[in-house]
């Protein structure tokens, strides 16, 4: 669920500096255009591959009803000929743009991926490639499914600010409000617990490390609420207020305070915001959108090979990162956000000033720009990445031009590499750089995403004790369990409350690697037979994690 800052800090520079002079007018109000508008899209044919584009006509177009270029006027002479059409730069941008997603989705190696672009409230260009499914090989369309990631937290904001809007809270409620229980919810330090407010949660100004305790919900799969529960034994990186380190934890916290201050669960919440915007597919939850019949499912590389992969724990702070939605109904999202006003189809469905108060940075990110609430927001444009592991997506506003593009893709850290690499080509091109292809160096980084957690050992390689030395129970007081079991040809690992197993290979003496999630296994403090100790290398603070074997079986 995270938005990966260090991997596209690669374009950054380029892409922000730029999108403040970018070389194109508008759409010729003069051009004759078929009206293509978000909301009329759930009438176009569903096509794989297809551009669906009907608003950039050939610059060479002439209306049907031109005059004969001689007609009759004193003297006899012809008149002069009417001027062409301007051609308008957004024809070639998009035509570039098409051919540069066309050659680039084979190389990237995918399932499948979806792209937009909306100017003002018209759909310029949408294109699907690839496939939903790499067994059934059913081909992506507009209203195939894609989980979105981190790009939910713009949907959670928006949500609050409707609740806002209602009188239901306010963004410097303090969280104790609805969760007075210290039992329940308690931070690094009293002071902490006692002030933080929905909007220290929604700006990630909590003090706490980066991406802390996602593990405990989306590996471990424990609920929300035990999550929570375990951020008391997180210590603080930073002080309260002073930085921004991106925790998917706390930021879903302010949603599941509005459930509790309005009796209703977050998904039914969502749909004040959903609905109106007619996206009417989307799902919130894991399950509704594996059993959607059409939907993208969810791959990454394991091994070198393109897998399945279910993260575990996704629903748990689905308010940061569960939200699924197709190309078709993200562009309607796209429209309401390019118009800024609150108000989509002619209904208002949140205030100008709290949607602003949603997009406004307020913390900054350095090296970047401000964080607003799910927003980055950098010389007036908006963009966030999303990433699940399996699936991602990229959106981009930049309400001055009247521009916003989403992509969304499968395939783990390929298909992130993708969805980067097509916005980095997008915004390129809006400034007039055509020849410079991203693809590369986003490549490089997905490569690199890969690398395995440890290095091939050097000699002399030692063989692992006996199995039944290393298997048992073992605790931390952050993270709960871990069981280790065998099958007699691997250890093989449960993390906390996940019922899938996870094969561990050996790697060198007592140390063992789990591919799926990279992850290294050092069991250590070995006497009477067993091991007493286990760290592991995880992907999330506090790692490395020290488990201690405990007596349960």
């Amino acid at each position: 669920m995270d938005n990966k800052v260090s991997g596209i800090a690669l374009f950054l520079v380029l892409v922000l500096a730029g999108t403040g002079i970018l070389l194109f007018n508008n759409l010729n109000p003069e051009k004759a255009l078929v009206n293509n508008s978000v909301i009329d899209q759930a009438n176009q044919t569903e096509t794989n591959n297809t551009l669906i584009n009907d608003n950039v006509l050939p610059s060479t177009f002439l209306s049907s009803s031109t005059v004969n270029l001689i007609s009759s006027s004193p003297g006899g002479q012809p008149t002069p000929s009417p001027t062409p059409p301007t051609p308008d730069p957004m024809d070639h941008i998009i035509g570039l743009f098409d051919t540069y997603l066309t050659s680039t989705f084979p190389m990237a190696e995918i399932p499948g991926a979806a792209v937009v672009v909306v100017q003002n409230n018209e759909i310029i260009y949408m294109k699907c490639f690839g496939v939903k499914d790499l067994t059934t090989q059913a081909l992506v369309g507009p209203n195939t499914l894609f989980e979105i990631g981190s790009s939910t937290k713009q949907f959670s904001a928006t949500n609050i600010a409707q609740l806002v809007d209602a009188g239901l809270m306010g963004w410097d409620d303090p969280i104790i409000d609805y969760y007075p229980d210290k039992n329940e919810f308690q931070l690094y330090s009293d002071e902490v617990t006692d002030s933080i407010t929905l909007r220290d949660c929604l700006l990630h100004r909590s003090g706490l490390p980066m991406y802390g305790g996602d593990s405990n919900v989306q590996i471990f799969n424990y609920s929300y609420e035990f999550g929570l529960h375990q951020l008391r034994y997180l210590e603080n990186t930073t002080q309260f207020r002073s930085t921004w380190q991106y925790n998917n934890m706390l930021y879903a916290l302010p949603s599941n305070y509005a459930e509790r201050a309005t009796n209703t669960p977050w998904k039914e919440l969502m749909k004040l915001l959903l609905e109106p915007l007619g996206m009417n597919t989307a799902t919130t939850n894991y399950n509704d959108f594996l059993n959607s019949p059409d939907h993208a499912t969810p791959y990454r590389t394991i091994n070198g090979t393109m897998t399945p992969f279910h993260l575990a724990g996704l629903d748990a702070m689905g308010p940061s990162g569960s939200l699924a939605c197709s190309i078709r109904e993200m562009a309607n999202w796209l429209s309401f956000q390019i118009d800024g006003t609150g108000i989509f189809n002619g209904q208002q469905v949140v205030s100008k000033t709290n949607l602003d108060e949603t997009r406004t940075g307020q913390i900054e990110v350095p090296g970047v720009g401000q964080y607003g609430f799910g927003w980055m927001v950098s010389n007036g444009v908006l963009w966030h990445a999303g990433d699940t592991l399996s699936s991602g997506s990229y959106l981009e506003i930049i309400p001055s031009k009247g521009l916003a593009i989403a992509v969304l893709a499968t395939g783990g850290q390929y298909g992130y590499a993708f969805n980067m690499a097509a916005a980095d080509k997008f915004n390129l091109l809006l400034m007039g750089i055509e020849n410079y292809d991203p693809w590369p160096s986003y490549k490089q980084y997905a490569e690199g995403t890969m690398k395995p957690v440890l290095d091939p050992p050097a000699p002399p390689i030692v063989s692992p004790l006996p199995f039944s030395n290393y298997t048992g129970v073992y605790f931390s007081d952050f993270y709960g369990i871990v069981n280790i079991t065998t099958n007699n040809t691997n250890l093989v690992c449960y993390y906390g409350n996940n019922s899938q197993p996870y094969d561990l290979k050996h790697w060198n003496d007592s140390v063992f690697t789990e591919e799926t999630n990279n992850y290294a296994f050092n069991f250590t403090d070995i006497h009477d037979g067993v091991a007493h100790e286990l760290t592991i290398k995880l992907s999330d603070p506090p790692t490395p994690a020290v488990f201690n074997r405990t007596n349960s079986t």
